[in-house]
């Protein structure tokens, strides 16, 4: 059975709407400048304090629980089945 990891799932699309967001940002903007990198740190943490609050929402409803890889939300993709979100499906003690 294939185990679908929730935060995995919610943690990826989150970044490709992030970088698709960026993307945008950068073909207005020239990412040499100033303006570029606050609407840049803006977005980012925008979308990783939103990403956190969700997981930790999901963790007190106890779904998902902490990833024993201690991965860190803006540490980017990970080869772990949380896939660098840091969180991982409840399971069963």
């Amino acid at each position: 059975m294939n185990n679908i990891q929730i935060s995995a799932i919610i943690y990826l699309k989150a970044m490709n709407s992030m970088k698709k967001i960026l993307d945008l940002v950068a073909f207005k903007m020239d990412r040499r400048t100033k303006d570029f990198s606050y609407a840049k740190e803006e977005i980012m943490n925008y979308v990783y304090n939103n990403l956190r609050d969700a997981f930790k929402e999901l963790e007190k409803a106890d779904i998902i629980e902490k990833c024993p890889c201690g991965a860190n939300l803006r540490q980017g993709y990970q080869k772990c089945e949380c896939r660098g979100s840091g969180y991982i499906n409840k399971r069963d003690k």
